[in-house]
């Protein structure tokens, strides 16, 4: 014998499996930002000596979601910015957006601390720390103040005259939480002053889209 059921008898129920894995993800969830609490300003007040600067590698696009989560869950985070050129399109003028100075980064301060680097890599969009969770690099914080203080200075801002670089050439970086490091140029968009770099960090590869201001000759 055939057993028929009404249609919809069975609409809105969740099967065991699906609770578990539901519970899961809430148990996750609560995991998650329990360990963000080891990356709390709370901490940086009471021991700020103990609580380095280090970079988050986010998905291109999401770095101003990365920061107000970050910043809602107290956790120190920063994302220097810069404008772009007022522009006409279509003969509509665009007005001046806010962009990232370093597209694909978040940086944070927090303690050194293995709960609070797992909390941060399982954060929505992002996808790593720079030099990794066991040994990840430490920016000095006069590269942060300094970057900081010139992106809110508007030392970013479109300008109308850039200097000339090219594919291949060596460069250092001069500015921002990698500056010193010794760099390659792989791309140029002079247009929008900006270059792409590869700089290595604990022997990794790393690329950063940067401004011209943040680089110079070797």
């Amino acid at each position: 014998m055939t057993m028929q059921h009404k249609r919809g008898a069975f609409d809105g129920q969740v099967s065991i499996k699906g609770l578990l894995k539901l519970d899961k993800i809430a148990d996750e969830q609560r995991i998650m930002i329990s360990n963000l609490a080891m990356a709390s300003r709370r901490i940086i007040v009471d021991q700020p000596e103990l609580c380095p600067w280090y970079c988050l590698s986010v998905r291109t696009g999401s770095e101003f979601t990365v920061e107000k989560y970050l910043y809602e869950e107290n956790v120190e985070a920063l994302v220097p910015t810069f404008m772009t050129a007022q522009k006409y399109s279509r003969g509509r003028m665009i007005e001046p957006q806010k962009r990232p100075v370093m597209p694909g980064y978040v940086l944070v301060q927090c303690v050194a601390s293995a709960h609070a680097f797992l909390a941060l890599r399982r954060v929505k969009n992002v996808l790593g720390i720079i030099g990794g969770t066991e040994r990840p690099f430490k920016i000095p914080l006069k590269n942060i103040v300094r970057f900081r203080e010139r992106a809110k200075a508007g030392g970013y801002d479109h300008r109308p005259v850039m200097a000339k670089y090219h594919v291949g050439q060596p460069v250092k970086v001069v500015d921002g939480p990698f500056a010193s490091f010794d760099a390659e140029v792989t791309a140029v968009d002079g247009e929008k002053h900006r270059v792409t770099v590869e700089v290595e960090i604990f022997g990794r590869k790393t690329p950063l889209e940067l401004d011209v201001a943040q680089i110079e000759e070797v």
